[in-house]
């Protein structure tokens, strides 16, 4: 049976790769290019399913007007630098003419040496000339032209070339912008990547200007990632924000801001946009991802999530997506499946008053197939998608409900003392909480129709027997985007989050030994690739503030 499902699972597999982008992209550069689209965007392509070959004609220091010299004498003064399948090779005393002819390039970009890239002058008549040497030489008949639009040097920078822009790296930016643009649109080429918008959009962040390592280039770690980000999501046409390839030597919140400065330029590639995130929230909840040392890595006394009923392990991605079902479904058989889902049903508006800032709806909604209840709905006096949390449980979670509702959430709250009831049959428990939890994914599709509302950035919350229901609903609906679960005790169906992250927060007595099963969450979503998903706090509400804000505002 198992097979067959693996089987199936292939085949699927297979039709939906077939949708994945499959790019080849040569770059005719220089050092500028190297920091781009040499160390990241291999792993950006392949974290969101798609294929990239990558080759760099690399000359440091290397203009457009070098680069047309080198093609008149087929000068092999290059360093053809090529990644395929993440391996790098490096072949020295290459030329222009080999390396077109070496791939089926579906993109080949051009660049001006970080000095004149802001003066339109010097672009041609190079540029015209190297793409028509490109075209005579390439073996995709479809190939496509680009220009990487660079980035202006840090304030601080002593480059000589500097001078050209007095100085100012306002004026280099702006400079940079007007010639690029020009350039591409005098030369035909449609496709101009803004990693230079990217970096000076991310500068606008608490980061400041350090993105460069020495004034110029880019500095290794989340400078080169956010010229990846916007190679990345220009090339594929995909939002690189949420993607999972995050190196180890790049903190969330760095990843955060190269990933929001990168689409923000594709967006808007020719003027600056601020980077406003809370660095506060990641600062405040960072510590919350590591166990204490003696519980690092420790697994005993539970078995294994990554390891299928018959004992077969799970080695990779497609195995846990077939052992989580294996997973759900073993828990769904002992409390009945669900009834389906009541997607297509909007809440029905009883009453509703102004508050503060915000509005509150008293709700009536179904929440079974043929029950209804209430609840309330604040929506703040915003304007645009907003993230959203439900929190369940009794009146408690909705003077929680107030205080998220205050920092920008949507919310919804409902549940009464009477749900929360606790029974002696742990049998009989686990039904009832897994009927509480498809009357919270039910609650979920109706709050995902509210207009203002972002469905993919739902969470949910509870506290004491609501944490449970809180956890049951997330596990084992994967809607949510991430869930707090406030003093619910450990449960194995945890493991089903994964990769999507949750916090478990409890008051200041509970043990550390509750890493040990949260660890086997971790090896999962190590296993996926994944870090900084499980979090455990003692109990602080502005803990769980905090840790809302970042998985759900941006």
């Amino acid at each position: 049976m198992r097979r067959a499902l693996l089987l199936l699972f292939c085949l699927l597999l297979s039709l939906f790769s077939i949708h994945a982008e499959q790019i080849k992209l040569l770059a005719i550069g220089n050092s500028f290019s190297d920091d781009a689209i040499e160390h990241y965007l291999y792993g950006l392509a392949e974290a969101a399913g798609d294929t990239i070959i990558i080759g760099n004609m690399y000359i440091g220091g290397c203009s457009l007007e070098t680069h047309f010299n080198n093609s008149q004498n087929n000068s092999n003064s290059y360093s053809y630098r090529k990644i395929v399948n993440g391996e790098k090779t490096e072949t020295p005393d290459f030329n222009l003419i080999d390396a077109i002819i070496d791939e089926d390039w579906d993109y080949i970009s051009f660049q001006q040496v970080s000095s004149l890239s802001g003066v339109y002058e010097t672009y041609f008549p190079y540029l015209d000339d190297l793409i028509k040497f490109a075209e005579s030489h390439s073996t995709n008949s479809d190939v496509q032209f680009v220009l990487h639009s660079t980035w202006a040097y840090a304030q601080s920078s002593t480059h000589s070339g500097f001078s050209n822009y007095d100085y100012y790296q306002a004026d280099m930016y702006n400079a940079i912008i007007d010639a690029s643009y020009r350039a591409a649109e005098k030369a035909g080429i449609k496709i101009v990547i803004p990693a230079g918008t990217a970096i000076q959009n991310g500068r606008t962040s608490s980061l400041g200007d350090t993105f460069c390592r020495d004034g110029y280039h880019l500095e290794l770690t989340y400078g080169r990632y956010t010229a990846s980000c916007a190679w990345y999501e220009k090339l594929f046409g995909k939002p690189v924000l949420g993607n999972s390839y995050i190196p180890f030597t790049i903190d969330p919140f760095q990843a955060r801001v190269a990933q929001l400065a990168a689409h923000k330029a594709v967006i808007n590639p020719t003027s600056v946009t601020p980077i406003r995130i809370k660095e506060g929230a990641w600062r405040t909840i960072e510590p919350l991802f590591t166990p204490p040392k003696e519980y690092e890595n420790t697994l005993h006394g539970y078995r294994s999530p990554l390891q299928f009923n018959d004992g077969t392990p799970v080695k990779d991605n497609n195995d846990w997506t077939e052992r989580r079902n294996e997973i759900r479904e073993t828990w769904l058989s002992i409390t009945d499946e669900w009834p389906p889902i009541l997607e297509d049903q909007q809440f029905e508006i009883i009453d509703q008053e102004k508050r503060e800032d915000f509005t509150q709806y008293t709700v009536r909604f179904k929440w079974t197939q043929n029950d209804y209840t209430e609840g309330y709905l604040f929506i703040p006096d915003k304007k645009g998608k907003m993230p959203a949390v439900i929190t369940v449980g009794d009146k408690e979670n909705r003077d929680f409900a107030n205080q998220l509702t205050k920092r920008g959430f949507v919310t919804l709250s409902f549940g009464t003392i009477e749900t929360t009831g606790t029974t002696e049959n742990k049998t009989a428990e686990v039904r009832h909480l897994s009927s509480l939890a498809y009357s919270a994914a039910n609650a979920y599709e109706a709050l995902a129709k509210v207009d203002v509302v972002d469905p993919k950035r739902i969470g949910i919350v509870g506290h004491s027997y609501g944490g449970k229901w809180a956890m049951f609903a997330s596990s084992l609906y994967d809607k949510f985007a991430t869930a707090v679960w406030i003093d619910s005790g450990i449960h194995e169906l945890h493991a089903l989050m994964a990769p999507r992250p949750f916090l478990v927060s409890g008051g200041s007595t509970d043990p550390a030994e509750q890493w040990i099963p949260l660890n086997h969450t971790i090896a999962v979503n190590n296993l996926l690739e994944y870090k900084h998903r499980v979090a455990v706090s003692k109990g602080s509400n502005e803990t769980v503030y905090s840790f809302l804000e970042w998985f759900l505002e941006y």
